[in-house]
């Protein structure tokens, strides 16, 4: 009589060991948890964390951000800094990259309504190991714009 493997004492460890192992992995970037989640030195904005904050893409990124700073001179585009060890004494602006995109200047997040918004990713430390974007010493913003449907 040939002996048969008992599947139930096989497979609950190797269930276990892959559930272990899936808790550890990083979520990809379309599975990100909706508000505010810190993964691997950056800062995901996303859903009901776009929808409160007063009014502009900017004015929501405050208060959600860590060590974010923004000072407004004159008619100036916003001055922002997202390391708390950097000063206003010059230039510190983040690149800003819409859907990929490098934007001129900081304006651009005063004039983004936050309605068409899906997600707002900002990196402190200037890099990231998404494909197609330049690393900075002051920081990446990427805003992905929600598709017209």
């Amino acid at each position: 009589m040939k002996a048969r493997l008992r599947p139930s004492v096989i497979v609950p460890s190797v269930l276990v060991a892959a559930m272990a192992c899936a808790s550890r992995q990083a979520p990809r970037p379309n599975e990100i948890e909706d508000g505010v989640s810190f993964q691997k030195g950056a800062v995901f904005l996303t859903g009901s964390a776009l929808g409160d904050g007063p009014g502009s893409l900017l004015g929501t990124m405050m208060g959600k951000v860590p060590n974010f700073r923004v000072r407004h001179v004159g008619n100036e585009c916003p001055q922002i800094t997202l390391r708390s060890n950097v000063t206003f004494m010059g230039v510190v602006n983040p690149h800003v990259y819409i859907d990929g995109t490098r934007a001129t200047d900081t304006c651009v997040l005063e004039s983004l309504r936050k309605e068409d918004v899906e997600r707002v990713e900002v990196y402190p430390q200037g890099f990231t190991t998404r494909p197609g974007y330049g690393t900075h010493a002051h920081g990446l913003i990427l805003v992905f714009m929600r598709s017209a449907e």
